[in-house]
């Protein structure tokens, strides 16, 4: 299940690469906060020691106890392949598995250190009974209980190509806000669009989680022809719509949305259609 989860990560990845490559061929401008946005995601993390969270010796009592049978076991200061290496553990030594973040597990040693573990490393320890420890992976349902989560859409309202980053904060288990940031292109205008929404996820019994969306904003539209008379075109929009959620692996879940836009200009309401596809990332 692990690699079908990195096979289907990998697929959408080269999707998502490809439609930005088409941007460029296209000699259309990349906005800047998508460029901030893809740097983030890409980059590695940086931390230093003050981000290992200190561990309880009630916690270290409590926590799974397994030892580690390869040469050593790196502890890194956070949850992530870019954050440093601030610990290895030997083997033979004795570790405690205290609590997880995705797919990366806090563990402590017997001198109280403790630091950040790669799932595929941690699995190979062994427990007391002398076989590997079981870890569980990371699952939907995770998606549904970290609060913070980044995301990218790519999409297309009208005639018209859209791009968005957007970040989110969840409320409770089924209800959360959203913060976008969106770029338009056509033949014709280019502009911007800025909108919050409430995001309700009823269930989170099936694989795929279905959301409805309610959402205010404003979108800034300015015409390519530099013809006497044209102006800007600023306007205020509300939306509503519906999609899915589909966790593809790691802390990765895919997104496919439909939303109708009803734009307030010039004393009356225009209709638009926003179809989109994307991800989004929780933590």
């Amino acid at each position: 299940m692990h690699l079908a989860g990195r096979g289907k990560a990998a697929v959408f990845q080269r999707w998502l690469f490809g439609r930005l490559g088409a941007f460029f061929y296209n000699e259309q401008p990349m906005p800047v906060f998508i460029l901030l946005f893809f740097s983030l995601w890409l980059l590695p993390a940086q931390a230093d020691n003050s981000h290992v969270p200190a561990v309880s010796e009630e916690a270290a009592a409590q926590a799974l106890q397994a030892t580690v049978i390869d040469p050593y076991l790196e502890l890194h200061t956070g949850p992530g392949r870019g954050y440093p290496v601030i610990y290895v553990v030997e083997k033979g030594a004795t570790i405690g598995i205290v609590s997880r973040r995705t797919s990366w597990y806090l563990v402590v040693d017997k001198q109280g250190n403790s630091g950040w573990v790669k799932r595929e490393n941690l699995a190979r320890t062994l427990v007391d009974t002398g076989v590997p420890v079981v870890l569980p992976e990371t699952r939907h349902s995770d998606f549904l209980q970290h609060r913070v989560r980044l995301g990218f859409t790519l999409g297309w309202q009208e005639s018209a190509e859209q791009v968005a980053a957007m970040a989110g904060f969840r409320l409770s288990r089924h209800i959360g806000i959203e913060a976008e940031i969106g770029q338009l292109f056509s033949a014709t205008t280019n502009g911007q669009q800025y909108s919050a929404s409430l995001i309700l996820e009823p269930t989170d019994r099936w694989a795929v989680t279905p959301f409805v969306s309610l959402g205010y904003g404003r979108q800034e539209l300015e015409l390519k022809s530099k013809l006497p008379g044209n102006r800007p075109l600023e306007d205020n929009f509300r939306s509503i719509g519906a999609g899915v959620n589909w966790y593809i692996g790691f802390n990765f879940v895919l997104r496919g949305e439909y939303r109708t836009l009803d734009i307030f200009s010039d004393n009356q309401t225009v209709s638009n259609d926003l179809w989109r596809l994307g991800f989004s990332s929780f933590f």
